[in-house]
């Protein structure tokens, strides 16, 4: 139970069935509105005083579990001690619109609570709490009045307490004391003497609360004070019998009536959680994505999964899942790759707390305690491939993969734990199912790790497990996949069209982009690491002969000796334990000394043979011959794809080696592979948001905006410009689009700070729209605290309000930055979904093989050649509308390097 800071007072046992819960709504509703920073939903609907309601509302219900529950609300028609004084409340400022709108929604949100509102015309609401702590008192039941209220603490006593919900503080009668200096009878009297500047009520000036304590203690009431006055004295004297009058007007103001015609319900009081799904409706539109969660109980206990190993019973669960309508699916394979591991079994789960397990390829277990491959699959076959039967799953990407190796395509995904968690809150660390579970449910996931990698005995795999063990683990693992698909799926509501019209289709184009892969020439990358291997050796002795000395040229602390103790360059930034020579560092001490720039090479040309010359070649499937990426949909949050195992987003291109790495990637045999690459895609969604006129211009007429840039910071006109310039132009424009700072931009160009600035303030005041555009976009982020691409897709910005200067002002840079880069993303993700489908549809036997950036790679036949350029050029340049042109740059070739 809690207990009030100080005193004895302490709240009734959660779920006493004899408690009532009284909440005084108007007074959270203002405080809730004045307490926090304004929000607003993306349509522009105020929304902080409600969500301050509705966080208290669940903390009371989840802490204190009322049986009976009420809201007390002030009467409309206003209230009869305007009648008596008619400046009662004349202070108060009209209230404010945003205020009147949220209190409707506040009142919408209690009556799908199906918590009754008590109102009563020409009465406030301390009026009709004081009327049902009246009526419970003569019923023996216990009162919790849920508010600030100091007017309201005239009510407590024995069997009523007040609770403040924000400061979790509980007041009884010692609390009223510790207050006020007098007992909860005497509080009205003294709210008299000391008056009321929130309500007008005048009281007697001068006597503040100590003092009126002080005179109610010595004398009473206000009755035996003023038949005593003789007594009092001092200045307190004088003032007392000139406000008599006033003092007996304040009390009358400040007494709670009893008398209110609002009767006592037993029936109507008790409380059963509500409408969820009404509550749920209106959370999402209100967008209070965090407290959905808390509005769907916490699995209390473990579901029951049953191993299948019968064919009448896994036809029996096919009948069960028809019927019930849709299906969390786990596909469980014999490694981590699902392209090369084997399928040896299914978990299933088509009601919460309850799962299956179909295994049919463990090795432990012979024949006959399991189903073949064939008899499980062909009953399954027909469900998996069943596009009208919603399935649900931690990631249907893996699905998609791992069904399709045993030749099942995967139909009906409608629900991926990782992807509605990624829209839902893409700054989450992780979108795995054990992560969501843990966040949004308060539940662990179990996981096969622990059987897989015992901390005694040797690895094994998956087939070589028991199946009970395996089917327990994995059937819960369905189980909560179902519980989140529950949970989260009405949370897709904002973001509907992204997630079903585009990331849900995106995840099968991928898995067939993993699935088909990229052929790779490794005798390519295997001439050009033995040229690496030379040229690496050759920076070495270079890096050598410039230090004066022999040293590990890969030691960052032999280098940090060499370059500050015996070179003497500045150190220039400093780790926890030594000073830095990461590559910001070297490029700084570049110019002031070759060793630094010798270090760089060598290091991007180790990296280089590592990663891609050695790494790429090690990457090979032996069973297709090609590289097959992993592309990774829920990690970076501005909705860019990633890839992984190997990564071919970073391959690099500024060098002349980096770029020839590209050269190894070449078709199937026959076969012409096309380039297709947005031209400047950021810039031209740059355009498009801020509505700059010399932006959409140099589009409109298909000018050179890096020219035009570089003519604002060098003067004269865009013919006029050098390509060194042209460089540097292009160089700030991009500089503004992933807000860097004049620090990063200095580095960058190799020139001041105060130079920097100027290149920044130059741009600003050619294009005064962008200028103009990411003030209005850091300004609405402060708002709402998040920020949306063209689409929809949300970014939160949880530092956008912090105190701390540097969090705050990376927070901003985000701001600026993702409606950008997040919107050049969803285009692209169109553009792969529509070309794939019109692949399909037309019967092309070309193949969308890679993704990289802003860049498309297609593997095609010749006599294709003409048919592909135009559908890929109408899909990628129709993707979206924007104010400006989306152009697209194409080229064919015999490798990835000469088509692009």
């Amino acid at each position: 139970m809690a207990a009030a800071q100080s005193g004895l007072t302490e709240l009734p046992p959660p779920g006493d069935p004899e408690t009532l819960y009284i909440l005084d709504i108007s007074g959270y509703i203002f405080r809730a509105y004045h307490a926090l920073p304004p929000m607003s939903s993306s349509r522009g609907e105020p929304t902080h005083a409600v969500r301050g309601v509705a966080s208290m509302m669940l903390k009371l219900v989840k802490e204190r579990k009322p049986a009976m529950i009420c809201v007390a609300v002030d009467s409309r028609q206003g209230s009869f001690r305007k009648d008596v004084y008619g400046l009662y409340k004349a202070n108060r400022e009209a209230l404010p619109p945003d205020l009147g709108q949220q209190i409707d929604r506040v009142m919408e949100i209690f009556r799908a609570w199906e918590v009754p509102l008590l109102e009563q015309a020409g009465f406030e609401a301390d009026d009709v709490i004081a009327t049902l702590v009246k009526q419970a008192n003569a019923r023996k039941w216990k009162s919790v009045i849920v508010s600030a209220d100091k007017d309201l603490l005239q009510l407590v006593g024995d069997g009523v307490v007040m609770y403040d919900t924000m400061r979790d503080r509980v007041f009884g009668v010692e609390e009223t004391i510790e207050k006020f200096g007098v007992p909860p009878e005497q509080v009205r009297d003294l709210l008299a003497l000391m008056g009321d500047s929130s309500d007008n009520v005048p009281g007697v000036p001068s006597v503040g609360v100590k003092t009126a304590a002080k005179l109610l203690v010595a004398h009473g009431d206000l009755d035996q004070l003023f038949a005593n006055l003789d007594k009092v004295k001092g200045r307190v004297k004088d003032k007392l019998a000139e406000h008599r009058d006033q003092a007996y007007l304040s009390r009358e103001l400040v007494t709670l009536r009893d008398d209110v015609d609002v009767a006592l319900d037993p029936h109507s009081l008790g409380w059963n959680g509500g409408d969820g799904q009404a509550i749920r409706e209106i959370f999402v539109e209100l967008e209070f994505n965090r407290m959905l969660s808390d509005l769907d109980p916490v699995p209390t206990q473990k579901g029951s999964i049953e191993v299948i190993t019968d064919r009448p019973a896994l036809e029996r669960a096919a009948a069960a899942i028809v019927e019930t309508g849709e299906v969390a699916v786990r596909a469980i394979v014999a490694g981590e790759d699902p392209l090369v591991a084997d399928l040896v079994g299914v978990a299933l789960c088509w009601n919460e707390g309850v799962g299956v397990y179909v295994p049919f390829g463990h090795r432990s277990l012979v024949a006959s305690q399991q189903l073949t491959r064939d008899e499980a699959l062909g009953v399954l076959a027909p469900l998996l491939s069943n596009s009208l039967l919603p399935k649900l799953s931690p990631d249907l990407k893996r699905e998609d993969l791992a069904f399709g190796r045993v030749g099942i395509p995967f139909r009906g995904g409608r629900f991926d734990v990782s992807l509605a968690s990624y829209l839902y809150d893409p700054g989450r660390h992780s979108h795995q199912l054990p992560d969501v579970a843990r966040a949004d449910l308060g539940g662990e996931v179990p996981s096969l790790l622990p059987l897989l990698r015992p901390k005694k005995g040797p690895k094994r795999t998956v087939d070589e497990l028991d199946v009970d063990e395996v089917g327990a683990v994995v059937g819960s693992q369905a189980d909560f996949a179902l519980r989140v698909g529950h949970l989260l799926g009405p949370r897709m509501e904002p973001f509907a069209d992204l997630y079903y019209d585009l990331e849900l289709p995106l995840a099968h184009v991928l898995a067939d982009m993993e699935r088909i892969g990229v052929g790779l020439d490794t005798e390519v990358l295997a001439k050009m690491n033995v040229e690496a291997e030379g040229e690496i050796a050759r920076l070495e002795k270079l890096a050598h002969e410039l230090a004066g000395q022999e040293f590990n040229v890969g030691s960052p602390r032999q280098l940090e000796t060499i370059l500050f103790d015996e070179l003497d360059l500045p150190s220039v930034k400093k780790t926890k334990t030594a000073r830095s020579t990461d590559a910001s560092v070297l490029e700084e001490l570049a110019p002031l000394h070759p060793l630094p720039a010798a270090i760089l090479e060598h290091r991007m040309l180790t990296k280089l043979k590592g990663t891609y010359l050695d790494g790429l070649r090690e990457a090979v499937n032996p069973e297709t011959g090609r590289v097959h990426t992993r592309y990774n949909q829920a990690v970076a949050a501005t909705g860019r794809l990633s890839s992984s195992d190997p990564n071919l987003q970073n391959i690099p291109i500024r060098t002349e080696m980096g770029r020839r790495v590209r050269d190894a990637f070449v078709p199937a045999e026959g076969n012409l592979l096309l380039s297709a690459d947005y031209s400047q895609i950021e810039l031209r969604v740059l355009a498009h948001l801020s509505q700059d006129p010399e932006l959409i211009d140099a589009y409109t007429k298909e000018e050179d905006v890096h020219r035009r840039t570089a003519a604002a910071l060098f003067g004269g006109t865009p013919a006029e410009v050098s390509r060194e310039q042209r460089g540097q132009g292009k160089t700030v424009n991009f500089a503004v689009i992933y807000g860097q700072t004049k620090f990063a931009l200095a580095r960058n160009l190799g020139i001041t700070k105060t130079e920097a600035q100027g290149y920044i303030d130059a741009f600003f005041e050619r294009y005064a729209g962008v200028k103009r555009f990411m003030d209005e976009i850091v300004a609405e982020a402060h708002q709402t605290g998040y920020v949306t691409t063209l689409l929809g897709r949300r970014r939160a910005l949880n530092d956008i309000r912090s105190r701390n200067f540097n969090l705050r002002s990376g927070a901003e840079r985000i701001a600026r930055n993702t409606p950008i880069q997040g919107t050049a993303a969803d285009i692209i993700k169109v553009a792969m979904v529509r070309i794939h489908a019109r692949l399909r549809r037309e019967r092309l036997q070309a193949r969308m093989i890679l993704t990289v950036h802003d860049e498309l790679l297609f593997e095609l036949p010749p006599h294709e050649r003409e048919a592909v350029a135009r559908l890929v050029q109408e899909e990628m340049e129709g993707a979206m509308e924007l104010s400006v042109p989306l152009v697209v740059e194409m080229g064919f070739g015999e490798n990835w390097g000469a088509a692009h």
